[in-house]
């Protein structure tokens, strides 16, 4: 597992992550958590945040 998969998800994406919030995804929660609920309702952004995290 990444370090990166502990900070949040707005600090990853920035204002971006409020976006998130139709797909259920509290810009707070942590990145691992958010990717979890996005691999259910949208994969290809579960894949984009996973990506962007380990960078």
């Amino acid at each position: 597992m990444c370090v990166a998969f502990v900070v949040a998800v707005v600090h990853v994406l920035g204002v971006h992550a409020y976006s998130f919030l139709r797909y259920g995804v509290d810009p707070h929660d942590d990145v691992e958590t958010a990717v979890k609920k996005l691999e259910a309702k949208a994969p290809h952004l579960a894949r984009f945040l996973r990506e962007v995290a380990t960078f």
